[in-house]
């Protein structure tokens, strides 16, 4: 093989794998659609997906691992969207929450059964960190962005600002598991307003 083949050669292999992965996601959200989440297998996705349980683990470690193709699919739109957005650092952020109550609301029976999987497994953190990955990167480009047009305050690193907003919305939507009485909606964008503007009362 020469060897500026090479780099076509692997982005193909990466351009097939990214294909397999969705392949596999899309196929088990329409069998949790069209039947219950806890009823559907992996052997289940394996057949509709066209892939041998070995592909599927090498994807994903179980169901709920699902969560963090649900979490790319939708950073990944939003940030196609937010590249020509000139709107506030707040503004992209509610916009980035609503993408994702939009995405979670339209799947929220199958959303509700990963999730309280996804927890109950007792994740670490570097697994849960994994898995948000795309989203706290998506929020460290708008926090990034706010930081240069003087919008939020300069010395605190967008990495850890990103990190302590995805960390919360993340407890946010553990603690509405088991209180479905909750308005996450309302409480997420708290959240924000207490990320941007804290809680101390301003003189």
């Amino acid at each position: 093989m020469a060897l500026d083949e090479a780099p076509v050669v692997s982005t193909r292999r990466a351009l097939k794998k990214e294909r397999t992965r969705r392949e596999i996601y899309r196929t088990a959200m329409q069998l949790f659609g069209e039947r219950d989440y806890d009823s559907v297998t992996i052997e289940d996705i394996c057949s509709g997906a066209g892939v041998a349980k070995a592909t599927f683990f090498l994807h994903f470690e179980n169901k709920a691992a699902l969560l963090q193709e649900f979490n790319d699919e939708v950073t990944q739109s939003l940030a196609e969207q937010l590249a020509g957005h000139d709107g506030t650092a707040e503004e992209q952020l509610l916009l980035l929450l609503d993408a994702f109550l939009e995405a979670y609301d339209s799947n929220a029976p199958v959303m509700k059964k990963m999730l309280r999987e996804f927890i109950d497994q007792r994740t670490p953190l570097t697994r849960a960190a994994a898995v948000n990955k795309s989203v706290i990167d998506l929020v460290t480009d708008i926090v990034r962005r706010g930081q240069n047009k003087a919008e939020l305050r300069k010395e605190m690193p967008p990495e850890l600002a990103a990190i302590a907003i995805v960390s919360t919305w993340s407890a946010n939507a553990a603690f509405s598991t088991e209180h479905p009485e909750m308005d996450t909606d309302l409480a997420s964008r708290q959240i924000i307003d207490i990320m941007l503007n804290g809680l101390k009362k301003k003189a």
